[in-house]
């Protein structure tokens, strides 16, 4: 059963040796072999997968279907990575011709599902066995499934498959679907709260236990670029959306893109949306952005000499932690049939040392025992922040996220800061923060080196004198020559000058000081504010947006548009 293996020549399939990427680049390579049968012809709308396979002796990379533009087809072609060898196994029966459909992985099989055909959709589910090659088609109870296209999918664990939205011909849809492959059986998932809106052409990605949502095409042919994360998908809390805000230049709206984890990185490649005001117009993209997993932020990666070109509807299937393979799309003219390799440099990531217990109080969905209490001053020396687990939930020390009995000093966990609040999970206390990396990291976001959330809020008297001094100061300093007179402070002199200093100034010209002393400045006029905003019949939707906001978590990009909201409120208050 095993494959034939070549050694020694590019010709069956290894790219010829490059130098790694240079810190923080990316680097495109041609992909050019025929060693076998001849690769897949060029198609878009296909499915491809990643299989870790024994019995064939490497990787698997399985392409299926897909369409050229003149037909819908069926095939089925296999590269064997590490050989570079292609093969058309010998199957029989299988799903009809299809593109648009989702594929993914459990183990050594492939689940297909859903697609199109012509002007008709699919509601099948098959399973293709990669050691034997056999397609089985699966007959499930559950719940009914709406024939669809464009759906996206992705693996839970080693028995489950999630379903998201897709398009039925006649409605973009926005339901949750769980593929039970032990039981056979569909079924819905409850959510509440805000839900991505419908939609098709968008791509699933899987961190840790959380599941990002990225872009795709609504209704009236809007393209997206909203990001969301659906947690509470292994029972440590009810399954739940949240919308996403990250700092840094986020892709433009699109869809029939590539969404891909790979190692430190989550990358977003290519895919199809609009431009212009009046008159709309297609466009087809090839640019790459990250999510820096570290820094959690947006990252706009630059040109490269050698790149693939515009498309969507392309395969993207991530090989190791750094490098993916891209195969297909097209660009409203042409379909392709080239095959490339991405490398992303990486990240450094710290790990826990040899007998440290994980990170996170589970691991593939297993309770952790948990470790012997030690010393306030051992946990504060051994407390490590893993970057990679950062993005998503609290990283705890118990068996359970959030165990502990809240207020009596509980071990409530040790928290990555900075995406949590976007996942609307509580903070841990500031004595439970992370030091060190983690200080570090938000530095380098522009964030203080720790936390205050759990701070008392500003209604605490001292507090808030504290901050109103602050904003006092900024006006005494700003006071004309003499103005002082006797030595009495005018505060509402002072008050007026430090708005006026707030309406002129860039916001790159402002301190850690100014930027704390606005924050609770627009705090303070905010309620009044909205009431004449509303009274005036103007959209308020962003003007409340600071208000549950702390000083510790505005970072330098908040600033333009928390200056503008403030002068808005003045405006309003006062017509300054």
């Amino acid at each position: 059963r095993r494959l034939p293996i070549r050694t020694g020549a590019c010709a069956v399939g290894s790219e010829p040796a490059q130098p790694a990427a240079s810190p923080g680049d990316m680097k495109w390579t041609r992909y050019q072999c025929t060693f076998g049968e001849p690769p897949p012809a060029a198609r878009c709308g296909h499915c491809s997968a990643k299989v870790a396979s024994a019995a064939w002796d490497g990787t698997l990379i399985v392409f299926h279907g897909g369409t050229n533009d003149r037909q819908f087809l069926d095939d089925l072609v296999v590269l064997h990575l590490e050989s570079g060898l292609w093969s058309r196994p010998v199957v029989s029966g299988g799903p009809s011709p299809r593109a648009f459909h989702c594929s993914t992985v459990l183990g050594t099989d492939v689940y297909f599902f859903g697609g199109r055909t012509g002007s008709r959709r699919h509601a099948d589910a098959w399973k293709l066995d990669t050691n034997t090659w056999e397609w089985t088609q699966l007959q499930c109870t559950g719940v009914k499934l709406d024939a669809r296209e464009k759906a996206d999918s992705i693996a839970l664990d080693d028995g489950r498959i999630l379903v998201f939205g897709g398009y039925d011909g006649v409605r973009w849809l926005n339901d949750v679907l769980i593929l039970h492959t032990k039981e056979l059986e569909w079924t819905l998932l409850k959510l509440s709260g805000p839900t991505p809106s419908p939609r098709c052409g968008h791509k699933l990605a899987m961190v840790q236990h959380r599941m990002l949502l990225f872009g795709g095409e609504s209704t009236n042919a809007q393209y997206l670029n909203d990001l969301w994360a659906l947690k509470g998908l292994f029972g440590e809390e009810s399954p739940k959306w949240i919308k996403m805000q990250l700092a840094g230049p986020s892709p433009t709206g699109r869809s029939g893109h590539s969404f891909v984890s790979a190692g430190t990185k989550l990358v977003v490649y290519g895919g199809k949306g609009d431009e212009g005001w009046l008159a709309r117009r297609e466009i087809y993209h090839k640019d790459v952005s990250l999510i820096n997993r570290e820094t959690i932020r947006w990252i706009k990666t630059e040109a490269q000499v050698e790149e693939p070109s515009e498309r969507a509807s392309h395969s993207a299937v991530a090989l190791e932690s750094n490098r993916l393979l891209v195969f297909g799309g097209f660009n409203g003219k042409t379909t392709y049939g080239d095959l490339w390799f991405l490398e992303i440099e990486q990240d450094s990531v710290p790990a826990p040392a040899a007998g440290k217990e994980p990170l996170l109080g589970k691991e593939d969905g297993v309770p952790q025992a948990k470790p012997a209490e030690k010393s306030e001053k051992e946990n504060s020396d051994k407390k490590i922040f893993d970057p990679l687990l950062g993005l998503f939930g609290a990283m705890t020390k118990s068996g359970s996220r959030g165990s502990g009995d809240k207020g009596k000093g509980g071990d409530r966990g040790i928290v990555a800061d900075g995406m949590d609040e976007l996942l609307g999970s509580q903070m841990a206390s500031e004595d439970n923060l992370v030091r060190g990396e983690l200080g570090a990291l938000r530095q380098r976001v522009g964030l203080p080196a720790t936390s205050r959330r759990n701070v008392m809020p500003p209604s605490n008297r001292a507090e808030e004198a504290n901050l109103r001094s602050q904003l006092l100061e900024i006006g005494l300093r700003l006071a004309p020559k003499g103005s002082a007179g006797d030595g009495v402070v005018d505060h509402e002199a002072a008050l007026a000058r430090a708005r006026s200093f707030f309406v002129s100034v860039e916001p790159d010209a402002l301190s850690l000081k100014e930027i704390e002393a606005l924050l609770y400045d627009y705090k303070s006029i905010l309620p009044k504010g909205l009431g004449v905003l509303r009274s005036q019949g103007k959209d308020i939707e962003d003007c409340g947006r600071w208000n549950h906001v702390e000083y510790t978590d505005i970072v330098m990009s908040d600033i333009p548009d928390l200056l503008k909201d403030y002068r808005s409120l003045l405006s309003a208050n006062f017509g300054i």
